[in-house]
Parts: C-alpha cells; structure tokens; sequence
C-alpha cells in the first residue's frame, strides 16, 4: 500500500472509530431497581428500548425483603447508578422525607389524567406526588370447588356486595376440615399487615396508629386485643397451618390441601394453569358488626432526585404507567392490576376472560371503589410494619396477643423517637 493511500486509509478508520464511539455515546443506559424476579421486566423493557432510541434500561433485581434496606444505603449515600426503582405506596412518606424521591408536582396533570385516584392518593404525601402510580392490588377468597362439594358446603357467591362475612365463613372451613381438607383456611400473607390490617378497620378499631403525623402506636385497645386474639385462634386451634411462609402459602392451595384462601388477585393465573385445581373466587370476608375493608395498594414508580439522566429517567417511568401499552404490558410482570385507568379495563377484561374466574372484574372494580384501604401514610411506617410483621409472626406461631402487642407498643414508640 502506497503512503498516500495508507494515510488515507487511516484517517478513513480514524473517522468511522469516532462516528461509532459518538454514536455509542449518545446512548443513555439508566439503572432500574425492582424486587421483581430476574427477567421479570425484560419484555417491557425491550419494547421501552425500542420506542426510544438512544436509551437503554439495565435492570437490577433485588429480593423483596432486602429491597428496603438496598434503597436506603444506596441512595442515602448518593449512588446515582439507580435512576428509577419501585417503591411500595406506604413506604413513599418515608422515601420522601428523606430526599429518596424526585418530586412529580410537575407532572401531576399527566399523572391525574392518566391513573385511578386509589393509586394517585398511594404515590402522594404531603399535598404532593413523589411517584408515578404502576400497580394497584385487591384480595380474593380463593376457594377450592372439590373440597367444599366433598364437605356439602355451598359455593360462595361472586357478587361482592353480598360477600361472607368471617361468622359464616370460619364454620364452613371447620367443615371442610372435617371432610378430609388438610386444612380449612388461611391468608396467603399470614402473618403481613398488609393483610390483616382490614381486620381491626371493619371494626372500627383503627390501623393501630394515631395522632396527627401517625406517629403514636394504638395497639392495646380492647378491640386490637379481641381482634388480634381471634387471628391467633385461627393457628392455635389448627385451622389454618402454622409454620407455612406467604412464598409457600399458594402452593399449599393449588396442591389441594386448602379448602379457603384470602389471597392477592395475582395469584388466579397461577391458580389457573396448576395441573387438577378446580377453583373461584370471591370477595374477602369481613365481621357481621362491622363493615366490609378490604387491603390495597402496590408498587409506584419512583426517580432519583440525584440522577444525571433525569430525562431518559421520567421517559422510562412514563412508559410504564402512564402509557397505556406500556402500563398493560408491564402489568403481566406480577401480575397485578395497572394503575391507569385504560390498561386497569383492558386487564379486567383480560381476567375475567381467562377462564375460572368470570367474578375477577367485579370484585377488583368493586372494591377499589368502596372497601379498599390504604395503609397509614407517615413517615414512620417502614418501622411500624417490620414491627407488626414480626409481632404477627410471633402470634399466630404461639405468643399470647396482648403481651406481644404491648411489647410492640414499646419498640415502636423507641423507633418513632428517632425519627421526630
């Protein structure tokens, strides 16, 4: 090769290396935490990725119980190599009391245009949105068809204004117990407030906190010492199994061991595909003297305030919640109901249509329009359920209820104090 053209040939190299490293360049890549499992979102992501040039997602998976723990030590130290990641609505106070959350005021007419109220108050605290509403989430009592025809029990009803309350309910399971099912009901989150918390509101007795900031546990009024005594019997007189944890608790259902479960509506498409099961479902149960109170609230869309990609950031939360496809799309991942508006009809009618389950919409429609509540909004609230989780745990495994709940009193006043 001559000189001339061997320098020619060079700078023509020369060229093309540094329009592909431009190139390369002008590719965002954003970091996005979830505690879903891994792959869980590559399917949206890909579509996201292909919707926007230029901008890739790197999903980063963390399991749900070290989730809390990761955000606070990566983001209270300032690590910007998380741009996007889901919070759980109650703990959105906390995050953005401590700086965790970009505020979104700016983007509320979007977001109100766009999702449900439900999942709209879940992403906001203090007059303002610090997330974008992604899931929503309403419970079932799953009911397994085999077992009550066996016992001559009858199937409950999927009208959701005429659902069992727990008098009624708690005998039939007797029942089915005695006609041969190893057991005869339990809560898929047994021992989670999440799930219990309806269970003092029917009542009236209150979340378990007061005060103006939520930050005074109430704990051992008669009516949480009565009520937390009838959640231990459920265990101590073995109607429901002890020793079973919520990640084993639907495999115990769809094996046919279980004649009644209060579970999260994801659960039906797993229900549907499990080889022999014969299921419905209906609406959660509640107290003949109280009124019906039903657990909601799920995973937002959180943005880093520290981000130096804030645009690619809010494109990607966009995508998810605020796009129809992409929202109904991503709402596979779980699979729990998209908090806008267009994807949450698509997938009830989606559902509903899957077969087993003709009651799916009704119910979900139902109760986020009349039963549902949201768990307390405060700041303290990521210490006050760890604690309740494990007070829970404690009870239904053989702690008396009054002293446990006295004991949790004690923990979470010394927690709150940190906190003020």
């Amino acid at each position: 090769m001559g000189s001339i053209n061997k320098v020619q040939y060079l700078l023509a190299g020369a060229v093309i290396a540094i329009a592909c490293s431009q190139a390369s360049a002008a590719d965002v890549t954003i970091g996005f935490l979830s505690s879903q499992k891994p792959g869980a979102f590559s399917d949206v992501i890909a579509s996201f990725e292909k919707a926007n040039p230029g901008i890739k997602v790197q999903a980063q998976y963390i399991p749900f119980d070290q989730l809390n723990a990761q955000v606070q030590a990566r983001l209270g130290s300032g690590d910007t190599s998380v741009d996007v990641y889901t919070v759980d609505e109650p703990r959105v106070p906390y995050y953005a009391h401590r700086g965790f959350l970009m505020d979104l005021s700016d983007q509320r007419a979007e977001i109100e245009a766009a999702s449900n109220a439900a999942p709209i108050a879940g992403a906001s605290y203090d007059g303002k949105i610090w997330a974008f509403p992604f899931w929503t989430t309403a419970q079932f009592l799953f009911y397994n068809k085999d077992l009550l025809n066996k016992a001559g029990l009858p199937e409950p009803t999927g009208d959701p204004a005429k659902r069992l309350t727990w008098e009624e309910l708690l005998p039939n399971a007797k029942k089915a117990q005695e006609a041969g099912a190893k057991w005869g009901f339990a809560f898929d989150q047994n021992d989670r407030y999440y799930e219990l918390q309806p269970l003092y509101e029917s009542l009236g007795y209150g979340p378990g906190l007061k005060g103006d900031k939520l930050l005074e546990p109430a704990l051992t009024s008669d009516g949480w010492v009565k009520t937390t005594n009838w959640y231990r019997d459920l265990y101590a007189n073995g109607l429901a199994p002890r020793g079973v944890t919520y990640e084993q608790m639907p495999a115990l259902f769809s094996s046919g061991q279980l004649a009644y479960m209060v579970g999260g509506v994801w659960h039906a498409r797993a229900f549907r595909n499990a080889e022999g099961l014969n299921f419905g479902v209906a609406a959660m149960p509640y107290f003949k003297d109280g009124k019906p109170v039903t657990p909601t609230g799920s995973w937002t869309i959180g943005v880093n305030p520290k981000s130096t990609k804030k645009d690619a950031a809010l494109a990607f939360a966009k995508y998810i919640t605020l796009n129809s496809e992409g929202a109904l799309q991503a709402s596979t991942v779980a699979p729990q109901p998209p908090a806008n508006k267009s994807a949450f009809e698509a997938y009830l009618k989606r559902e509903s249509e899957a077969g087993k389950t003709p009651a799916f919409g009704d119910i979900v429609r139902y109760d986020l329009a009349n039963t549902a509540v949201n768990r307390p909004r405060t700041i303290g609230y990521v210490v006050f359920e760890e604690n309740m989780n494990k007070t829970f745990s404690d009870i239904r495994n053989g702690a008396e209820a009054k002293p446990s709940l006295e004991r949790a009193e004690g923990v979470l006043r010394a927690g709150f104090g940190r906190l003020n």
